[in-house]
């Protein structure tokens, strides 16, 4: 049966990357959207203020809950109890290397924490000196970096295919179950503003601007990498590349890539510098890799080996653990792949290259404990299923109850120092 399972998902993946492929080779874009009358529309200041609103709504919904479970469980309200119940997984590293810094947080005389990239932790520290508390600052930097992201997904997919779209796309974002490690001191609020931000600036065709913040996102993630991949297939679908090829029109593809690609690869800058910081704390450039394999149990693998894995989990962990990580990630993955299939003819391929890099590459893990959190930053998930939802609005409005509930099970969950990482 797992085989069977494996085959089916490799082959659905196969028929997705040929899907995109010949889209890229045709730059077929006739049709943007599900519903041809889903049309984009000018974003106003009130939109803004209405999707940043729904940003910190969402925050605030999440750290009442956080306080209440102070009251409850603690029976204590105060910061310190707050910080507490939210010091958990790779949140403690990040503010540990946000006050030790790379060079002086270390264990056993080894620098393992160089896995985790540095722009989260060095604007912890610049914010520090504006407000002397480790801890607020990072909880302050998600917040703002959420609500920014939340303002720019509503811009992109309001520009896109419709304000009615992009509304339920912030709907099914922060509904999604594990959308509450957005609030933390985590990298999942600043990659998704950077990001988000990344791809707005690849769909409007301002690649120098998608270049920087391209950068700063690879800086901040590993994902972050994979919106050149976005801005490629943008470049040649927008700009007929492959049909300039065969008409040998290299003069106009030279200018292409010179004024389009080249920016694009600005994005390195970010690579490079994690690459440096890990050459000037140890060095090796690649010395992160050696200690992902060594310490953390991870490195990448094929696909249909990570879903072996939490399929293998299903008949040998405890129900918490099935319940907590393994099911949650297989059922998101299963997700995911209806929606690279809906979306991939239905959708402008920009959308379905990024959000295909970010399920290949998310779950090529050889030890997955985080999948579900890490695709909460996959916003062309939520984008797809809103658009899905145009004509079917119970179907929509029934996921985003599903997804609500389940996040304040798993927030609970967290809270309570449960396995979700």
């Amino acid at each position: 049966m797992t085989g069977m399972i494996l085959v089916l998902a490799g082959l659905l993946l196969g028929i997705v990357c040929f899907v995109l492929a010949v889209r890229c080779a045709s730059g077929d874009q006739a049709r943007p959207a599900i519903d041809p009358s889903l049309q984009g529309e000018l974003f106003t200041a009130v939109m803004g203020l209405k999707a940043a609103a729904w940003g910190a709504g969402f925050l605030c919904a999440v750290y009442g809950v956080s306080f209440l479970y102070c009251a409850a469980a603690r029976g204590s309200v105060s910061w310190e109890t707050f910080y507490s119940v939210w010091a958990k997984a790779d949140s403690v590293h990040y503010r540990n290397l946000a006050e030790l810094g790379y060079f002086d947080y270390a264990e056993d005389g080894q620098h393992l924490f160089l896995v985790f990239f540095p722009l989260y932790p060095w604007l912890v520290r610049l914010l520090y000196f504006v407000m002397p508390n480790y801890d607020l600052c990072g909880h302050l930097l998600s917040a703002a970096a959420y609500i920014g992201g939340c303002y720019v997904l509503a811009r992109l997919v309001t520009e896109d295919f419709g304000w009615r779209t992009a509304k339920n796309s912030l709907l099914l974002f922060s509904a999604y179950p594990f959308a509450f490690f957005f609030a933390g001191v985590f990298t999942e609020s600043l990659f998704f503003l950077l990001s988000v931000s990344t791809f707005y600036c690849i769909r409007k065709h301002r690649y120098l601007a998608a270049g920087l913040l391209g950068a700063f996102s690879a800086l901040t993630r590993m994902q972050g990498v994979l919106l050149i991949l976005a801005g490629v297939a943008e470049y040649v679908v927008s700009e007929n590349a492959v049909e300039k090829c065969k008409a040998r029109a290299w003069k106009q593809l030279w200018r292409g890539f010179r004024q389009r690609l080249l920016p694009l690869s600005i994005m390195l800058v970010g690579v490079g510098v994690y690459l440096w910081l890990n050459y000037a704390v140890e060095g090796n450039p690649f010395q992160f890799t050696v200690y992902q394999r060594e310490h953390w149990y991870q490195h990448l693998v094929p696909v249909t080996k990570c879903l072996s894995v939490i399929l293998g989990q299903f008949s040998t962990s405890s129900i918490g653990l099935l319940f907590t990580i393994w099911l949650p990630e297989f059922m998101i993955f299963l997700l995911c792949l209806g929606a690279l299939l809906y979306g991939a003819r239905r959708l402008p391929v920009t959308y379905g290259v990024y959000f295909l890099g970010c399920v290949l590459l998310n779950y090529s893990l050889s030890w997955p404990l985080s999948c579900g959190r890490y695709m909460a930053c996959a916003f062309p998930l939520p984008v797809t299923m809103a658009a899905a939802s145009e004509r079917r609005q119970l179907l929509g409005q029934g996921m985003a109850c599903l997804f609500a509930l389940l996040q304040g099970a798993y927030l609970y969950a967290f809270l309570s120092g449960a396995s979700i990482w």
